[in-house]
């Protein structure tokens, strides 16, 4: 009835506050956009490493960490939440280093690997939540696994 598919509009509306699909767009958008200025920014400069452009990332970031507040997010989102998360940290500690005197002891070798750590810490705790949310989903599992071995290979370095 008319009154029924009113009422369902009313509570529909009520318990989504939000547009995931507004939301997942946001965040597309902001993924791309660093993508295609790392690949200009790499083909500029004939080189393969070249800084990500941390302000996409940021939102990408802000985006992911705004959703997963209002509703359940899939596997792969949140594996695009810690890959996010551990560029735009890794940028962060990378930034921060090189605007500062960093300790002349350390090499710049070991300055990406201490960031690439820290990162993956990060991204790791990501992982944790996305797995307590999706114990079952095996992509998920391998994706930490990997995570978490990078993370012990990058300890080894330092």
């Amino acid at each position: 009835t008319a009154r029924g598919r009113v009422e369902n509009n009313i509570i529909n509306n009520h318990i989504m506050s939000y547009d995931y699909h507004q939301y997942v767009q946001s965040i597309q958008r902001h993924r791309h956009k660093e993508h295609t200025s790392h690949i200009r920014g790499a083909v500029d400069r004939m080189t393969v490493a070249t800084p990500p452009d941390l302000d996409p990332l940021q939102h990408s970031v802000e985006g992911f960490a705004s959703l997963s507040k209002h509703c359940p997010m899939t596997p792969l989102l949140w594996m695009q939440y810690a890959h996010d998360t551990e560029m735009l940290m890794m940028g962060l500690y990378l930034a921060e280093s090189s605007s500062n005197e960093s300790n002349p002891e350390l090499s710049k070798n070991q300055e990406k690997s201490q960031a690439r750590k820290s990162a993956l810490e990060s991204s790791t705790g990501i992982l944790e939540m996305a797995l307590s949310e999706f114990p079952g989903c095996a992509l998920l599992h391998l994706y930490y696994l990997e995570n978490l071995a990078e993370n012990f290979y990058q300890i080894q370095l330092i």
